[in-house]
């Protein structure tokens, strides 16, 4: 074969194979490089910015998290990784090309260019090591024009110090990922959350094709952000009560930390949401994020801490994408201050990290508004079918405050199952607001019609196994 065919074939192969690669970026994985915005914080400070230069890798990780804030706009995270590896791949053509004993270079040099397209997918691998390798195979065929070796060995090794990032330069917690569906999917339906998709995190949620935990967890989210969490509860799978909170925990991915917040502050809990937030900015790769930082800054507007919240929005009002949002929340604060309402408002107690009950009983127990964190502590109890803790946290915390409107026919299945038999059942049922087509469904049910009701709670109680 001629070398003009030879580099015909090689042309339609590298053409091929950046188009698939882009293909993939967009349609098969775009939420696997969006996540790497969540643990990038970038702002246009002089201060700030003179903090890469403390350590390795200052010019790569400058232009790498500069580059990455975008990765949330549609179509950009995909043709931003696509054109650093063409790049790449053209350095590497170009150094290759100039060894005479190389055959076809330009094939040989998709392979580091494969390489570094694995590990842009893996989420906490930062976009910097793409840029550092581009930046470094460039400057590095550049600097062998430069006279004199002693100069060219020192420029190489002044060039790996400035652009190539180390092991040293990337928190210990990070990890590479092997890309996949289900995980894509968690990631998916977290940033549709975190855009506020809500009607399409039920519809992820009711699918739930993996039955993974995080699905689980954000379609609970959804459901008790719209006030309906007891009565969507048994529709879509659930890990038992593994699907209402995120446990944060040694070893715990970085991810999930920063996911664990969103139940927390949803439910009122804002010391450990605060806690989660400040834990999943310390374990990202760089100890940094906009998102947590937006978060923290939700989270002093709900103490009160204006002075807080005006730190937290003056720092976002230096990036990019949280500008607005900033800018908008530092007016509120000159402007509104003195008629905000401070939605923290229950009882300070010490509640160890984890224990939703005592914190979820002491929200319901003694916040103005507890709806959202009663309903949390009820399902928690059902889940966990413990039936005695939710009997007493039903009359305490919700009986006579919220039933007025009626009662969850979740709670009715459950209460049915607490009731004395030692004690008038008409009162009970009358006491309780127990409906008719409830009780008629418990006589079905217990007639052997079990098929009937499969998303009531008397079904769940007697099938449901604890999650691995």
């Amino acid at each position: 074969m001629s070398v003009r065919a030879d580099r015909r074939t090689d042309f339609i192969i590298v053409t091929l194979f950046f188009v698939a690669l882009w293909a993939i970026f967009q349609f098969v994985f775009p939420y696997h490089l969006a996540l790497k915005e969540r643990y990038v914080l970038f702002m246009s400070d002089s201060s700030w910015l003179a903090t890469y230069f403390r350590k390795p890798a200052p010019v790569s990780f400058l232009i790498g998290d500069w580059l990455t804030q975008f990765f949330l706009l549609p179509g950009v995270a995909a043709l931003i990784t696509t054109v650093l590896l063409v790049l790449v791949w053209a350095g590497f053509r170009f150094l290759l090309g100039a060894m005479p004993t190389v055959h076809r270079p330009a094939l040989w040099a998709l392979l580091p260019a494969a390489l570094l397209a694995f590990l842009i997918l893996s989420p906490e691998v930062p976009l910097a090591v793409s840029v550092g390798t581009c930046l470094f195979v460039w400057l590095f065929a550049a600097a062998f024009r430069i006279p004199g070796r002693l100069l060219r060995y020192v420029t190489v090794v002044l060039l790996a110090v400035l652009l190539v990032p180390s092991a040293r330069s990337l928190n210990a917690t990070a990890r590479v990922e092997k890309p996949s569906l289900e995980r894509e999917y968690d990631y998916r339906i977290h940033f549709k959350a975190a855009t506020g998709k809500w009607d399409a995190v039920e519809k992820m949620g009711r699918r739930n094709p993996w039955e993974s935990l995080v699905t689980a967890y954000y379609y609970n989210l959804s459901q008790a952000r719209a006030g309906r969490l007891p009565d969507g509860l048994l529709r879509a799978y659930q890990p038992t009560y593994h699907g209402l909170f995120i446990p944060v925990k040694p070893g715990v991915e970085c991810f999930r930390l920063m996911a664990s917040t969103d139940a927390l502050y949803l439910a009122g809990d804002y010391a450990q949401a605060q806690h989660s937030a400040m834990l999943g900015m310390t374990f990202s790769p760089r100890q940094r994020s906009a998102a947590m930082i937006k978060l923290l800054a939700d989270i002093a507007f709900a103490n009160g801490d204006y002075d807080t919240a005006r730190r937290y929005l003056t720092m976002l009002s230096k990036t990019a994408l949280y500008k607005k949002w900033a800018l908008e929340g530092l007016q509120l604060l000159e402007t509104e201050a003195g008629r905000l309402t401070v939605r923290n408002d229950c009882r300070d107690i010490l509640v160890q990290h984890n224990d939703y009950r005592t914190a979820l009983a002491n929200i319901a127990g003694t916040a103005s508004d507890g709806k959202t964190a009663t309903d949390y502590l009820l399902c928690l109890d059902l889940l966990d079918k413990d039936l005695a803790h939710f009997r007493q946290d039903y009359d305490t915390y919700y009986k006579g405050k919220y039933d007025v409107i009626g009662v969850p026919v979740l709670y009715q299945e459950a209460l049915l199952m607490t009731f004395d038999e030692n004690t008038s059942p008409a009162g009970q049922l009358t006491e309780y607001g127990i409906a008719r087509p409830t009780l008629d469904n418990c006589t079905e049910f217990l007639k052997g019609n079990e098929k009937l009701f499969k998303t009531s709670y008397w079904f769940y109680h007697k099938y449901a196994q604890p999650a691995q």
